[in-house]
């Protein structure tokens, strides 16, 4: 008989986990874990948390000879069940674990049962700590940090106090590193009763609203700020020559007073101040990549010159408007400003065709009046010899003519002049033509311009 009972004992312990599963009980039902895990969440140190279970017998008639959890951050409550005990086929022995941690941090305990892994329990200890301010006031949500430059900085103090009898080490973080924890390392160590001291510094990688948090443990805390591009350096113009005249170009160069900690761009604009005031707009003013009066550019970090394009500097034509040639170049908050001053002068010829005909002689110039105020124009005619043809100087008032043509012409100053003179005798007889032009700034005198025969 006694050999029979022993046999039975042994059959009964050695067919244990094939006969009991572990079930989480959850409105008074038996739920089963895929992996036989059982997790108890997070929880303050010192804190509790109490879970039922159910070690359910499947198969015939066993006994429980040993029943244990391997950490004591998990208990039986009340307490372990009374061992050895008989488990009946069909029933199932009521559990009670509690989940009390006694540190930070994960824990884990496996459920053993007469040598055999049933289960694993698993939760989170949130160490037991007070986060304040550094003036002690509580943590506002969201903690701000307002508007910061990039480059620059934002800082707040944070206390986090151990109210424990014992040390704890507090994981303390951020989310991302526009916002960075100073000292970097963690988890913190803080003795029993006593406070460690962090700072969060906001240095704003981008423009605009930056939203994060701060983590201490399992503790959140909502961060927020706004970065500021920073401002870019006073900008200054410089052109390539002092002296410029009509009709000519020039290049202009934006100058930045220091390296750029801002990226970004700026426009540069030309203005005419004519000397008159009632002359006609100047379409010849312009910049010559853009065919307008206005130049964009950008300023990239570190930059200590603005680029139009792949190059440093715009060229612009001066037009045949005397007066102020104002530059205006906005950057940023700055505005800045340079005048070129176009004095008035003599008219320039631009080219010129002379030609000899069966019934005369034809004269082409181009020409440009910056003042718009020519007069009298003076032709004088020569012989191969050099000599002058009578009658001598032949002088026309083409004042209104020229007046008329720059009231409605929006070319400022350049004008072309078409001159026939009919001849009695031979035209091959004129070999050369002078012209003299009077204007309010002078007399301007053409070289002897050849007749060709076509």
């Amino acid at each position: 008989m006694i050999r029979r009972l022993l046999l039975f004992s042994l059959l009964g312990a050695c067919s244990l986990p094939a006969q009991f599963g572990l079930f989480l009980v959850q409105n008074g039902q038996d739920v089963a874990s895929s992996d036989q895990t059982y997790g108890f969440g997070t929880k303050p140190v010192g804190a509790v948390v109490n879970l039922e279970f159910h070690l359910r017998n499947s198969g015939a008639d066993a006994i429980l000879t040993d029943l244990h959890l391997s950490s004591t951050d998990f208990q039986f409550i009340p307490s372990a069940p009374s061992l050895p005990q008989a488990v009946a086929a069909g029933t199932a022995l009521d559990l009670m674990v509690q989940f009390r941690p006694g540190k930070a941090g994960a824990a884990t305990a496996d459920l053993i049962a007469n040598g055999v892994k049933l289960g694993t329990f698993n939760g989170i200890g949130l160490a037991s700590v007070t986060v304040s301010m550094g003036d002690g006031s509580p943590v506002p949500s969201p903690l701000e940090f307002g508007s910061v430059k990039r480059g620059e900085s934002s800082a707040r103090t944070i206390r986090i106090s151990n109210g424990e009898n014992s040390a704890v080490l507090v994981n303390v973080g951020t989310r991302d590193k526009t916002f960075q924890v100073k000292p970097g390392t963690s988890p913190i160590p803080i003795a029993a009763g006593e406070t460690a001291t962090i700072e969060i510094d906001f240095v704003p990688a981008a423009d605009g609203p930056q939203q994060s948090a701060l983590l201490i443990d399992q503790l959140v805390f909502p961060l927020v700020g706004t970065g500021l591009e920073p401002p870019f350096p006073p900008p200054t113009i410089d052109l390539d020559r002092a002296d410029l005249a009509s009709a000519q170009q020039g290049k202009l160069t934006v100058r930045l007073a220091s390296p750029s900690q801002a990226t970004g761009t700026g426009e540069v604009d030309m203005d005419i101040q004519p000397s008159d005031a009632s002359a006609n707009l100047d379409s010849g003013i312009q910049f010559l990549s853009t065919g307008t009066r206005t130049a964009t550019f950008n300023v990239n970090q570190g930059d200590t010159v603005a680029h139009f394009g792949s190059d440093i500097s715009a060229t612009f034509q001066t037009g045949t408007t005397a007066g102020n040639i104002v530059f205006t170049v906005k950057l940023g908050y700055f505005t800045t400003t340079k005048t070129l001053r176009i004095a008035p002068a003599v008219v320039g010829l631009d080219s010129s065709k002379a030609q000899r005909t069966s019934a005369g002689l034809d004269l082409l110039l181009s020409a440009f009046d910056n003042t718009r105020s020519a007069t009298s124009m003076t032709f004088t005619f020569f012989d191969q010899s050099g000599t002058k043809l009578p009658p001598g100087a032949i002088t026309v008032d083409a004042s209104a003519a020229l007046g008329q043509f720059f009231t409605s012409s929006d070319l400022g100053g350049a004008f072309s002049l078409h001159a026939f003179f009919p001849v009695n005798g031979n035209p091959g007889q004129v070999d050369s033509v002078e012209v003299q032009i009077v204007n309010s700034a002078g007399t301007a005198q053409t070289a002897r311009l050849p007749f060709t025969t076509p």
